[in-house]
């Protein structure tokens, strides 16, 4: 079982998102059990949202109750309240484990959701969370060499998870979770068309009616122009190829390496294709070779063109690719 500080947070919300539409479909949403379920979703959900790290993501059966809309007079009866209905959720998915499966497998998910709950002894309190269960009978989600011998190694796999969507600082919020949709998308499209037109109504205005005020303008807008692109180049990349290194500028000063991807959204274009929302997101691996944490790094010289996996304790040697649709990787290097 993928315990809760191990849990990646996008198969996180797929899985319970899937397993969601399922209680829709079968009209089973009135059941105590599954409104303890869907309200700890909505709290774990709120809780991404926030960018607070899957370690986090641990709920009293309080705030459970009151989320759930079940509110109890106090602690224990919440918490009796909450141990309850969590084996009953447990129950209902066994009974069921055959349709939820298919149905899963139908959407891509290969978990399923269990209510945990931490230790409580030592008259601690008891905090409930999501955790996830492999579908299949094992799943191993450790890192393995392929042989005992480094050099017979052909190739070395390894594994991204994302722990983590990070709390963008306060002057770049307006910037993420921004749907990329109407005068937005027009605005994105249109910048760069605007910058060549103007550049060229300069060229005009120096070459005709040169004057100090053409030439002052002429140098602003050398200046100004490559400033600009520095700044939205990782938002073009984002939207372009889906994904991007997050520039310092866009994150807070405990977070060092994060990228920009633009997500899917449930909105469509005419033709049918989704629209697309900028997020910050961290992905993490650890090193096979050496068990160091792995950063998402541009790649440069033969790997030009990539994002790459660099480990932080050999980033000359020990490169991997960077798949942030399958969050896989091999070693390259």
């Amino acid at each position: 079982m993928i315990r809760n500080d191990q849990v990646d947070i996008d198969e996180l919300e797929k899985t319970c998102q899937c397993v969601k539409n399922y209680f829709i479909e079968i009209s089973a949403t009135d059941r105590k059990s599954v409104e303890i379920f869907l309200a700890l979703l909505d709290l774990t959900t709120a809780y991404i949202r926030s960018g607070a790290k899957e370690e986090d993501m641990i709920f009293t059966a309080d705030e459970i109750c009151n989320e759930s809309a079940n509110p109890k007079t106090d602690y224990q009866a919440a918490k009796d309240f909450v141990s309850r209905h969590k084996k009953e959720f447990d129950k209902f998915i066994e009974s069921k484990i055959e349709e939820i499966s298919h149905f899963c497998s139908l959407n891509g998910v290969k978990f399923l959701p269990t209510i945990n709950n931490t230790d409580s002894s030592g008259g601690r309190r008891t905090y409930f969370y999501i955790g996830l269960v492999p579908m299949a009978a094992k799943i191993n989600h450790e890192v393995g060499l392929k042989n005992t011998t480094l050099a017979k190694q052909l190739p070395v796999a390894i594994e991204y998870t994302v722990p983590q969507l990070p709390k963008p600082p306060t002057w770049a919020k307006p910037l993420l979770n921004l749907e990329v949709s109407g005068w937005k998308l027009y605005f994105y499209v249109g910048l760069p068309m605007l910058g060549v037109v103007f550049a060229y109504l300069l060229m005009i205005w120096n070459v005709y009616f040169i004057s100090s005020l053409s030439v002052m303008a002429a140098v602003l807008f050398v200046f100004i122009v490559p400033s600009l692109y520095l700044l939205l180049q990782p938002f073009y990349e984002a939207m372009n190829n889906r994904i991007a290194i997050a520039p310092a500028w866009l994150l807070s000063f405990k977070v060092h390496n994060a990228q920009i991807r633009a997500k899917k959204i449930e909105k469509q274009k005419p033709g049918g294709r989704s629209y697309r929302a900028l997020q910050i997101v961290i992905h993490k691996a650890t090193c096979p070779i050496c068990n160091s944490e792995i950063d998402i790094e541009q790649g440069k010289r033969e790997f030009k063109g990539r994002l790459i996996g660099v480990c932080t304790e050999s980033p000359r040697e020990h490169i991997f690719s960077f798949d942030h649709v399958t969050k896989k990787g091999v070693l390259l290097r």
